[in-house]
């Protein structure tokens, strides 16, 4: 057995063992055992489950999580996130960023000044116990980058780190993506599980790994609500988002049936444990916005927070958010496509109730629909505003717009326990 062992060493894969084999108590192992990939972190199994994000890691331990990813970072910013993982009994997935552009991997300058990050990094934190696993590069498989030259790269970048940092596991994430997948299994035999960022598709995941030339474990290092490029759309082109109830059972159903039960998954990271704007303030994000202008919220917690609390720790949470069960403007749903004419009045009504019983109340704002989008996930503005935003005790809001363009009508339902409840409808608003 040792001399097996050995021979996976030389290899560059020393986390793959053999069924049977103690995993080392002093390091962090992947072993093999009766059909499924099992991780160790010094001797203890241990199952990921982890938020992408930095964002309120006090609410994630306390809900269940024990890791949580990073994109990227330098040495300062990575201790920063090393004793915020020390605080809250955290593990990091800590990435590394490569460029998505083909023709850079081509490039000695930029690879050379890729390697010296790299191998700064690997120094410095070879024996940081905090630290699960380096992720190198994130989606590097979007635009045109999915080419052997950027996963020889990788491959490199993962000898690099082997050959200064014994303790953690090595790794890259890419899309739900079979020929990147395939790439990987190729090019990259360093690597010792792959992150597969999944979405909508996530239902049809453990089929394309399994079809896949790849043979390893993986982690789904991003997952969540159905993406806007997966839902239907307004006549116009707005995509519809799900209410928050609806992401909430989405979250719960992906989780139990699609990642905690596959043999190969080691876990996950689910996307995303803060707020940003990536078509709404609201698509991804599991908190609400905090200290914006004239929006009086303050980061509450959405229902996909209780769903992970339901799904880390198997136990029912004892307060829950409002549930929202229907929204409508002039009686109408998003997938209608509602258009109303400028200047006439139009009216929105919202159907929600607690659990709990607690007092609703009910906060209502007018965006210009996003215009100035990302790609991948990089930066996208916050649309403008609309007139005033209207806080009320009932579920109605009523209002009319002179200026015709695409909008979209917001209303945050709170319970005032530290959670809120969203839903959004994109309207048209046409000449007269």
């Amino acid at each position: 057995m040792k001399r097996i062992q050995n021979f996976l060493l030389g290899l560059g894969m020393a986390l793959f063992v053999v069924s049977g084999c103690h995993p080392d108590p002093s390091g962090i192992r992947i072993v093999q055992e009766n059909n499924r990939f099992q991780l160790y972190i010094d001797g203890v199994p241990t199952y990921i489950k982890g938020v992408g994000g930095t964002n309120r890691l006090d609410i994630a331990a306390a809900n269940g999580a024990n890791a949580f990813r990073t994109w990227g970072g330098s040495v300062e910013s990575i201790q920063r996130d090393v004793e915020q993982a020390r605080t809250h009994g955290m593990y990091i997935m800590q990435g590394i960023g490569l460029t998505k552009d083909s023709a850079l991997y081509f490039d000695e300058s930029y690879k050379e000044k890729v390697r010296q990050e790299v191998r700064l990094l690997a120094e410095t934190f070879k024996d940081e116990k905090q630290i699960l696993a380096w992720g190198i590069g994130n989606e590097i498989d979007l635009g045109n980058a999915n080419i052997g030259a950027a996963w020889s790269f990788v491959e490199e970048l993962a000898q690099l780190i082997r050959s200064i940092d014994q303790r953690h596991l090595v790794s890259s994430v890419i899309a739900h993506n079979a020929a990147a997948l395939d790439s990987i299994a190729r090019f990259t035999p360093t690597l010792d599980f792959v992150g597969i960022n999944s979405y909508g598709s996530i239902v049809v995941l453990e089929e394309m790994v399994n079809s896949s030339s790849y043979t390893g474990p993986f982690m789904v290092t991003e997952w969540g609500p159905s993406g806007f490029w997966e839902m239907p759309s307004t006549s116009w082109g707005a995509p519809i988002e799900q209410t928050s109830e609806e992401k909430r059972v989405v979250y719960e159903e992906r989780y139990n049936n699609y990642i905690f039960s596959n043999p190969r998954c080691l876990g996950s990271f689910v996307f995303l444990w803060g707020q940003k704007e990536e078509r709404t303030p609201t698509w991804f994000s599991m908190f609400v916005e905090n200290q914006v202008e004239g929006l009086p919220l303050q980061g509450e917690k959405t229902p996909m927070v209780e769903a992970m609390q339901r799904v880390w720790t198997r136990k029912e949470p004892t307060q829950t958010a409002p549930v929202i069960v229907d929204f409508k403007m002039n009686g109408k749903e998003a997938i209608e496509s509602v258009q109303v004419k400028a200047g006439e009045s139009f009216e929105a009504v919202v159907s929600a109730y607690d659990r709990e019983e607690d007092p609703l109340s009910y906060v209502w704002e007018i965006l210009e629909e996003a215009t100035v989008l990302g790609f991948g996930g990089s930066y996208e503005p916050r649309p403008e505003r609309v007139g005033e935003v209207v806080q009320s005790r009932e579920p109605v809001f009523s209002h009319s717009l002179s200026e015709p363009g695409n909008y979209r009508l917001y209303v945050y339902v709170l319970d005032h326990t530290g959670f809120v409840s969203t839903v959004n409808i994109p309207f048209q608003v046409l000449k007269k």
